[in-house]
């Protein structure tokens, strides 16, 4: 495959993820067509996911100032019975960003969920300890996620 006909590639780097179950009645307003909720264990879930996106090119190039960003979404988990098969995967609720042309560009040609707010990240290190934080300013206040970890984290 040509790089360049690839619309979108990126490094997510320093992802912070919070689950939580949800009714799933609330989340039919935005189930895409031909999908059914995923559920775990029985119940719907949804995440707030904060990453930052790295080395970002569009059809194979770099945009300046465009290459470098905070991501924070609000997701839920769906699957699609092809005919053979389940196959699974996500729909946004929404998807806040930095950079207004992303949010406009994704929104138009997309149909996507973005919107633009001031955001920043901080990311620490100290002993064993990661410490990573995302941060959305909506209707003049400041938002958060943040997640404290141990470095060398593995699945329980």
């Amino acid at each position: 495959m040509n790089k360049k006909s690839v619309f979108l590639t990126a490094t997510w780097e320093y992802l912070a993820m919070l689950n939580y179950p949800v009714p799933e009645e609330i989340l039919l307003p935005y189930l895409p067509g031909g999908t059914q909720i995923d559920t775990w264990n029985g119940q719907a879930m949804v995440s707030v996911v904060g990453f930052l996106f790295n080395n970002t090119k569009v059809f194979g190039l770099n945009w300046p100032f465009h290459t470098h960003f905070e991501e924070v979404n609000l997701r839920f988990y769906i699957k699609h019975f092809d005919g053979e098969k389940w196959k699974r995967g996500v729909a946004f609720i929404s998807e806040i960003v930095p950079k207004p042309a992303i949010a406009m560009i994704a929104n138009k040609l997309y149909n996507e969920h973005y919107s633009y707010q001031p955001m920043k990240h901080a990311v620490s290190i100290q002993d064993d300890q990661l410490r990573v934080q995302y941060d959305w300013k909506y209707k003049k206040q400041w938002q958060s996620l943040s997640v404290t970890t141990t470095k060398n984290s593995s699945p329980s």
